[in-house]
């Protein structure tokens, strides 16, 4: 830009004509934005001339000079910043009173953009500026737009005026007293943006002294509301005031009951004291327990108070009252205008809602005051009603969660209350009530069904004069479907189908509609009420709870007319469009034999054919494919089968699963009868799917190969030339695992019953066999094919015999250690657990010749051999296996052995209890093996038998337990708890279950990291068992466990490394709590995490740092803890900062050293990536939440990201991954 345009721009600035400055002004601010540099006299001009036109006639000029001022921040240098803003601040303080608000905008402008290396400055020469503002008598409207701007300065740079942070908040307290109500309400406001700051040292200063006030303030309620402001600012760190704080809220509220109380001033007092109540229950989730049962009685009481209406709630009968007494209480004191008290009413309900959300008080909160709440449903006063409904909803919502069933059991009983009083604000006129009353019966109907169930005789012509009213909203009569779609599909079908007979035409109705979620939303109910009117359970219809067949046949044919148009439509929306296509699949599968379908299935066919429509379509195939009725489609059949096989072609993974799925159930119900061709165009087209990329698609394909070749034998050939050799290669693949490798086995067996010319068993058996011996084969795929080997010899039966000879023959030593012995042994083990192997002769003596081999692979091989084929012959192995755990080798082979023995009886839940005291001698004998292999074999097969024998196991282990002294017996007992835990045991070990946890306190590092993964493992296996430890047992030791180091010195000879013991500890305690909020997030105390969190953020091994990330990103994500969390996010900011700025700095080192090692970057800038995910992750957290203050901390925190050009990208990318 030259010098002349600028000239220009700021001659218009001069202009009289008020068009010519806005342009002028327009073009100056266009100009800012580009790549402009200015010189230090151009700086000054341009800045006088934009402030003048603060001063301007023209309401337009000035805004466009505010917008100017801020884009001109980031040009300037530092001095005319602090120009800028001592001249607005002048004006503020001493300038023209029509314009002050202007200047106190544009100081405001100033403030938020300015740049941060010039914040500090700015904020230390603001404050005592606009402190001086403050404290000036004269003009008030100066005090109040110092107070504005004072409190814009602390929200961004409140740290960086630490040193004025005590008289910053002896001035705002002063305040406090202030004649003028808008000033005390800007103090307060102020006040709260300053606690959020303040070390906790003046903290305390400041609570103090706002307790001392209310004792001789002479507006009560301005002191109370600062409490207020102030503990949801600062939220956890109120903890340690509330033994004084709430006992003075409770003072102020007095009783409800005194009529000396009930003026007005009074009333403002009562609601702030409870707003009070309701950000402590909030923000001190850990402290607050103690005063929950005062607070709750008060917000009780405070609930019912309405001085002007003389009823008496407590005198209704359990039903909830007569509509004689509902109607005099809805309609009583609705002329009262000046009626306020529902302000106080509504503020207790909303402290009522907070403690309804934990879950640690749900059964008290229901047993106490769940009749109160319930009946408060009858609230007059609209907004308070809409609370209320809203606050039993938050305890629905709480107990569904906590699955209590003590809480459940007390909502049960209070259901009929609640269905009565819901049902009669149905039939009244409040839409916005309706809309919540359908909304807490959507909630309800996912908790207790039956409860639900058993009202649908009162509720559904509710329903169906909602849907029918003509005045009723779309969105009223959208939230009346998501509650009968919700009926629909959790309650039992015969109990609502008489009253779905009588609502279907409603519903049917509302298909014909025009606003398109309404349409979508009726079809889903329509294609809900076909399992209601037509059960079907196990692949049956139940014809004891259908309707009758005249019945049928008419909803039948009133359900097709109505459908019938949405499904020709083309040109509606998409979500109609699936809506009608389900419908359409869900009514033919289940009343096909009603009503002539053939126009129906024609237009699936066109469906099929759209890319928009082929999804729903597919699923509505497979609907029809499984339908009991074995409905016709050889109309559409072959054509659609020859698009299904077009579709394996296509790139989608999603179109591809679907497709595989939907030809399994066509194949299963149609493949006898399809055309070969048509079968082997699908072979065709499956093959190129088989292969270790994606082992999903891989299973459904082997499995759609195994059904074709059941359905027609004669595709075989096809079979064998086109799926066989992508099988064939698959089998030898280190990857195969799962139900992949189940299908391969499968469709080996299935190829071995064909027996087809030139792919028998032989063939299968050599070309199979021949996998491995390419020496580049990993043990895994060799594995692979032992499992495929023994599938084949099982499945052949006297044929395979040949096969078990040669490999028998492989065995023997002298035949080397190669691939081929290995192959063998596995091979033989495996056939081993589903038949006897006792008559092959020496067996036994050639799989133990294996332990001496040089090779690790045999030896395990030998191991797994011997075990396996015990289980087929125990009398003849298993005391082998004994006798061999006497000698003094090979321990660790024959546990190995014996553990394969037990797991497998373990896992096919074969009865082991005559073999039971033949094992445990030598298992507790080797329990106190110094080798830690032979602890953990004797471990897993402890850990087994208590899955079976769980009584008899648990006293042997507290038995072993008992010898305190004996370090490794307690290793060994914890892992072998560890173990158990996947089993169904939680009975027996429940009364046991404190003595074991002990374990986790233990002074051997070694037992308590045992212990640790003990816990972890029956947290994810069996939460039940743990949930009674949680809070006063498991909790706390993981959390003192965070924090615990033992580092010590390790000599190397040329160098020293110090190693920190404690570190596997660690992570095994902040895994658990992972699980713990994975599983039971409802049990767990944020509060007691959130400092060894920042310990665990602030660790020194990486691997620690990122784990905590994890759990912070867990915490973010949890509905039922994200609130707690973010009140003492603080505690994390720390940090989470000096990581970045650690990491940021070593990747700049690395980068300077030429020879730096790639994985070391690469591990760094995962580091880097895991901590901005979790400042991505809090920030998206707190934009969620309801509560409007956040942390400057975190702020700070958060500008740094973004001002990094490579830290915001990384943030980009990750918030384009979430």
């Amino acid at each position: 830009m030259s010098r002349s345009n600028i000239e220009k721009n700021l001659a218009s600035l001069e202009q009289r004509d008020k068009d010519e400055r806005y342009m002028g002004t327009s073009d100056l601010c266009n100009e800012l934005q580009k790549d402009v540099k200015l010189d230090t006299a151009m700086e000054a001009r341009v800045c006088s001339a934009i402030l003048k036109r603060l001063d301007d006639t023209s309401n337009d000029v000035q805004s466009k000079a505010i917008q100017c001022l801020g884009i001109l921040l980031g040009k300037v240098q530092r001095a005319q910043v602090f120009e800028i803003s001592d001249k607005l601040c002048t004006l503020i303080l001493e300038g023209k009173d029509e314009l002050r608000d202007i200047y106190s905008i544009g100081l405001k402008t100033l403030i938020m953009d300015v740049p941060d290396d010039s914040g500090r400055g700015l904020a230390v020469r603001l404050v005592k500026r606009l402190l001086d503002g403050i404290k000036q008598t004269s003009n008030s409207d100066v005090t109040l737009e110092c107070l504005d701007c004072l409190t814009d300065v602390l929200r961004r740079f409140g740290f960086e005026v630490v040193s004025d942070h005590e008289t910053i908040v002896s001035t705002l307290l002063e305040q406090l007293s202030s004649p003028k109500k808008a000033a005390q309400k800007k103090a307060i406001t102020c006040l709260s943006a300053a606690a959020l700051v303040l070390s906790d040292t003046l903290l305390n200063k400041l609570v103090d002294s706002l307790m001392t006030a209310t004792s001789s303030s002479t507006d009560i309620r301005v002191v109370v509301t600062a409490i207020g402001q102030v503990s949801r600012s600062v939220g956890h760190r109120m903890g340690r005031h509330l033994p004084t704080v709430v006992p003075l809220f409770l003072k102020f509220l007095g009783n409800p009951d005194d009529e000396s109380l009930q003026s007005e001033a009074h009333a403002e007092l009562r609601e702030t004291s409870l707003q009070g109540f309701e950000s402590l229950v909030q923000r001190c989730p850990r402290e607050i327990p103690s005063h929950l049962v005062a607070i709750t009685q008060s917000a009780s009481a405070f609930m019912k108070y309405d001085p002007n209406y003389c009823g008496d709630d407590d005198d209704d009968d359990e039903d909830g009252g007569s509509d004689e007494d509902f109607d005099d209480y809805d309609d009583e004191g609705d002329d009262e205008d000046d009626d306020t008290s529902w302000k106080i009413r509504r503020a207790a309900v909303k402290v009522l809602s907070v403690i309804a959300t934990r879950p640690d008080q749900i059964a008290l909160f229901y047993k106490e005051r769940g009749t109160e709440i319930v009946n408060r449903m009858k609230e007059r006063e609209e907004n308070v009603r809409l609370d209320v409904i809203e606050c039993v909803a938050n305890s629905v919502r709480t107990a569904q969660l906590s699955q209590d069933p003590e809480a459940i059991a007390a909502l049960s009983a209070l259901l009929p209350s609640i269905v009565t009083i819901c049902g009669k604000h149905l039939a009244a006129k409040e839409d916005k009530t309706k809309t919540a009353v359908f909304g807490l019966l959507c909630i309800l109907v996912e908790l207790v069904p039956d409860g639900i169930a058993s009202f649908a005789s009162k509720l559904f012509p509710l329903v169906s004069s909602n849907l029918s009213l003509k005045t009723a909203s779309h969105s009223l009569k959208l939230d009346a479907l998501y509650f009968l779609q919700g009926c629909l599909k959790q309650c039992k079908p015969q109990d609502l189908r008489n009253e779905m007979n009588l609502l279907l035409p409603v519903v049917l109705s509302v298909v014909g509609e025009d606003w398109y979620k309404l349409i979508a939303q009726a079809l889903r109910v329509v294609s809900a009420s076909i399992d209601v009117f037509r059960p079907c359970t196990d692949g049956m219809f139940d014809s004891e709870n259908s309707s009758d067949a005249a019945t049928l046949q008419k909803q039948a044919s009133d359900m097709f007319t109505a459908i019938l148009p949405r499904l020709e439509a083309n040109d509606i929306d998409q979500e109609i469009k699936e809506c009608a296509i389900s419908a359409t699949g869900n009514l033919i599968s289940r009343l096909g034999d009603q009503f002539d379908i053939s126009a129906m299935l024609s237009l699936l066919s066109e469906k099929l054919r759209n890319d928009v429509t082929r999804m729903p379509t597919l699923k509505a195939l497979t609907m029809i494919a499984q339908s009991p009725l074995s409905i016709s489609l050889d109309s559409i059949l072959p054509g659609t089968m020859t698009v299904l096989s077009e579709f394996l072609r296509q790139a989608s993974r999603p179109l591809k699963q679907s497709t595989f799925e939907t030809l399994l159930a066509l194949v299963d119900a149609y493949g006898a009868q399809m055309d070969i061709n048509l079968l082997n165009n699908v072979l065709k087209e499956t093959s190129p799917l088989i292969s270790d990329a994606d082992l999903h698609l891989t299973h459904l394909g082997l499995k759609l190969t195994c059904q074709v070749l059941g359905a027609n034998a004669s595709t075989a050939p096809t079979a064998a030339t086109t799926i066989l050799p992508a099988a064939l290669h698959l089998a030898s693949s280190p990857l195969l695992q799962g139900r992949a490798l189940q299908s391969l086995l499968e469709l080996f067996k299935s190829l071995v019953r064909i027996n087809a010319p030139g792919y028998g068993f032989e063939d299968l058996y050599r070309e199979l066999r021949a996998r491995v011996d390419d020496s580049a084969v990993q043990k895994q795929g060799i594995a692979n094919v032992s499992h495929g080997l023994c599938a084949l010899i099982c499945e052949a039966g006297a044929g395979g015999e040949t096969a078990t000879a040669s490999l028998v023959s492989q065995l023997d030593p002298a035949q080397g250690d190669g691939t081929a012995r290995l192959v063998a042994l596995l091979t033989l083990g495996e056939m081993g657990q589903y038949k006897d192997l006792s008559s092959i002769p020496n067996l036994q003596n050639l799989i133990l010749s294996g332990f001496d081999s040089i090779s690790e692979e045999t030896k395990t091989a030998s191991a797994f051999a011997l075990g396996s084929t015990a289980v087929g012959s125990m009398s003849l192995f298993l005391p082998s296996i004994l006798s061999s755990l006497q000698q003094d080798r090979n321990h660790y082979l024959l546990l190995s052995s014996l553990k394969e023995v037990i797991v497998l009886h373990a896992s096919n839940k074969q009865d082991f209890s005559s073999y039971l005291n033949q094992v445990l001698p030598p298992l507790k004998e080797h329990c106190r093996s110094p080798e830690e292999g032979v602890r953990n074999m004797v471990a897993e097969c402890l850990g087994a038998l208590v899955t079976m024998h769980a009584e008899m196991m648990v006293a042997e282990l507290m038995a072993l337990m008992a010898n305190v002294e004996d370090v490794l017996v307690r290793w060994t007992v914890a892992s072998s708890l560890k173990y158990a835990m996947n089993g169904s045991s939680q009975e027996v070990l429940s009364a046991h279950m404190a003595h074991f946890l002990s374990l986790m306190s233990d002074e051997d590092l070694g037992v308590k990291q045992s212990a640790l993964h003990m816990c972890n493992a029956m947290v994810h296996h069996q939460p039940a068992l743990a949930a009674p430890f949680i809070a006063n047992t498991i909790l706390p030791i993981l959390c003192s466990t965070l924090t615990f180091k033992s580092e010590r010195v390790v000599d190397l000879g040329p160098f020293k490394q110090k190693v920190d013991d404690g570190l596997p500890l660690r992570k095994a305690s902040l895994t658990t709590i992972a699980t713990i909020l994975d599983i039971m997030p409802e049990r767990f105390d944020v509060g007691l995490f959130m400092e060894p969190l920042a310990g665990a953020l602030g660790d020194s091994e990486a691997d620690m740092q990122i784990l905590a990330h994890h759990v912070t990103i867990k915490l973010c994500k949890l509905d039922v803890l994200k609130s707690a969390m973010l009140c003492c996010v603080d505690v994390i900011v720390d940090p989470l900062k000096a990581l970045i700025d650690k990491t940021q700095k070593s990747l700049a080192k690395k980068a300077k050293e030429e020879s730096a090692g790639g994985t070391e970057v690469e591990r760094l800038y995962d580091l880097l990536r895991s901590a901005v995910r979790t400042v991505v992750t809090l920030d998206a957290a707190i934009r969620n939440t309801d509560d409007s203050s956040t942390s400057p901390k975190f702020k700070a925190l958060l500008e740094v990201v973004l001002q990094n050009e490579k830290l915001r990208a990384m943030a980009e990318a990750i918030k384009q991954e979430n």
